[in-house]
């Protein structure tokens, strides 16, 4: 323990040290933690949450399944932490998008291209992991409204209320687009999800999400003969 010249205790070196070692104890608590949770999206994401185990958890984690009750009381709370660690990731104001170049159909456009990016190709497993019990399970279905859809549809509908405020596009409903909107979103995912050889090879392609930008914009128009 370090002392002062004359003798003492440094007590402040000394709480600055104690602070230091907590801080990396803490740290490696997270990202013990954070291995888990990946662990277990890859898991749930293939096997499905019914089949997969907390075994299965531990062996794609590298570590002992009962390391893995010390940090998560069951499989239904490790579910939740993953639904919890999407939900914060989720930058929801992603999908707000800026008036940069007074063009709604190139903004709406670059930001289709950048969720893809930034959240449902980072997202993938935990995604895959936490929407089929969405359906399934009741109680896990109202968690994932609460904490992950409504969130997303509130900034949604403040967006289009601002477009239509804008003059941007014509009056609607903002709570009915931001779920049409939204539903493209996740149905392109879906698809994706099931191996659509169509959306596998487009999914890069930049003039397919200018068409699926069209389609918010206007969607299917019929041609006048």
């Amino acid at each position: 323990m370090e002392k002062t010249s004359d003798g003492k205790v440094d007590k402040a070196l000394f709480e600055y040290q104690v602070g230091k070692k907590e801080e990396r104890r803490l740290q490696r608590i997270e990202e013990r933690r954070e291995q888990i949770i990946s662990a277990a999206s890859s898991v749930f994401a293939e096997k499905g949450y019914q089949r997969a185990t907390t075994q299965n958890i531990a062996e794609e984690a590298g570590v002992s399944e009962g390391l893995i009750y010390s940090y998560f009381e069951s499989k239904d709370h490790i579910l939740l932490a993953i639904l919890e660690k999407l939900a914060n990731d989720a930058n929801f104001d992603e999908f707000i998008i800026e008036d940069t170049s007074n063009d709604l159909h190139k903004d709406l456009l670059d930001k289709t291209f950048r969720i893809r990016h930034g959240f449902l190709d980072e997202m993938d497993a935990m995604m895959r992991a936490t929407m089929g019990e969405a359906i399934n399970n009741a109680h896990f279905r109202e968690h994932y409204f609460h904490i992950l859809v409504k969130p997303a549809l509130e900034t949604m509908e403040n967006e289009i209320s601002e477009w239509i405020k804008a003059g941007k596009i014509p009056n609607t409903e903002p709570r009915a687009a931001s779920r049409f909107l939204l539903a493209e979103l996740i149905g392109l995912f879906y698809l994706r999800a099931i191996n659509d050889p169509y959306i596998d090879q487009n999914w890069q392609d930049k003039e397919f999400l200018q068409q699926v930008s069209e389609y918010y914009l206007h969607g299917l128009r019929v041609v006048d003969n």
